[in-house]
């Protein structure tokens, strides 16, 4: 049997390679995901804090100062993305991302800080510029994991936990064909 590389074979490698290397996901769950016939969509979930439970709201809502997690709280969202097969989620991917806002006093949220992605943006051309220069370049590793932390949101493990939760049971209640607030589905 002879396989080629078209174009969908590079598209599920891209997709397996931004898995996250969640210990929940094992080699024989990747490699069956890579080798399946079945359709492969993502699902995003857009989830919002309240008190300390996440509820989903409308994937394209504009959060502001009435969204506050408490009522002298900031805004703390989070967009969840899971590759989706068939029916089941068979994993996160890495730029699933929380953000904490802090409400302004004309009513917005203070601006989301994009520092780390304008380095990652520079980091791959400094790199080359350095392995020219015959020096090993090291910008897009800490451009990485700058931007895995900055995805945090610098939420506790446990509320992070609690949001993929949260988001599985909304993204497999959309799969089910019931009505969900706050989930999209993309095909790729």
């Amino acid at each position: 049997m002879h396989f080629s590389a078209g174009p969908y074979f590079l598209r599920y490698i891209e997709l397996l390679s931004e898995l996250t290397d969640d210990p929940r996901q094992d080699a024989a769950s990747k490699l069956k995901y890579l080798m399946s016939s079945q359709p492969r969509r993502i699902a995003g979930c857009h989830l919002l804090l309240r008190g300390n439970r996440w509820m989903p709201v409308r994937v394209n809502k504009t959060l502001g100062f009435d969204d506050r997690c408490s009522p002298r709280g900031a805004v703390i969202s989070g967009f969840l993305l899971a590759v989706i097969e068939g029916d089941m989620i068979i994993g996160w991917m890495k730029n699933s991302a929380f953000s904490v806002q802090q409400p302004q006093p004309d009513g917005t949220l203070t601006p989301l800080d994009l520092t780390a992605a304008g380095l990652a943006s520079q980091a791959d051309s400094a790199d080359m510029k350095a392995n020219k220069a015959g020096i090993i370049g090291v910008s897009s590793l800490i451009a990485a994991r700058r931007i895995e932390e900055q995805n945090t949101g610098h939420l506790p493990s446990r509320l992070r936990e609690a949001a993929f939760e949260r988001a599985t049971v909304q993204i497999l209640d959309k799969l089910q064909g019931h009505l969900v607030v706050g989930v999209r589905l993309y095909d790729c």
